[in-house]
């Protein structure tokens, strides 16, 4: 059960649970030293702020926007986002090395995941251009139906991951590691844009 609707006012809270956030605006603004366990945040806007040592776990985020936020020390663990734009993140600067998270019909263009555990994470129906995961680890992920355009994958951990129905990839299964991962044709075929040699 959830509280309550809270708007930014009630923000100020050290510690948040089983509470809904909605339309709350906080741009630009530094946030920290909190913990939110079991919220929901709707349509809420913190673009370019500076999240500090925040704690989220359990928590849901629908139709928010989380661009070029800044991740100072900061932690998720069985977050979701629901039709949300985060663009621009460096999901690196978190204190937990693994990442457990979700993304829904998000955009995340422009992300780093350099290095991250994103093992089980599932990016679905996502617009992820120009996103980096070299040296991610990727097991058993689920990135169905998501456009990677001109996102980086360099000896990243694909160990089961499904990529059924995801787009516009450029994997080369000689510089990342690929064990029974899900591919769909025709987007399959450019797995061997790595090689010399001639399609016809």
């Amino acid at each position: 059960m959830y509280d309550l609707l809270f708007d930014e006012n009630d923000f100020a809270e050290e510690i948040n649970e089983n509470k809904i956030f909605n339309n709350v605006i906080l741009t630009k603004k530094d946030i920290a030293f909190k913990y939110f366990f079991n919220c929901r945040f709707i349509s809420c806007i913190f673009s370019e702020s500076m999240f500090r040592k925040l704690r989220f776990e359990k928590c849901i985020f629908t139709e928010c926007d989380l661009s070029l936020v800044k991740l100072n020390q900061s932690s998720f663990i069985d977050v979701e986002f629901e039709e949300s734009k985060l663009v621009g993140i460096n999901w690196t600067q978190l204190s937990n090395p693994a990442l457990f998270v979700n993304f829904y019909k998000c955009i995340i263009n422009y992300s780093v995941f350099l290095g991250k555990n994103l093992r089980k994470v599932r990016i679905t129906e996502c617009i992820a251009k120009e996103v980096d995961f070299s040296e991610a680890d990727l097991t058993d992920a689920k990135c169905n139906l998501t456009d990677f355009s001109g996102s980086r994958f360099m000896n990243t951990d694909l160990t089961r991951t499904d990529f059924s129905g995801a787009m516009n990839y450029s994997i080369n299964p000689q510089f990342n590691k690929l064990k029974k991962t899900v591919f769909s044709l025709p987007e399959a075929v450019s797995l061997l844009n790595g090689f010399d040699i001639i399609l016809k």
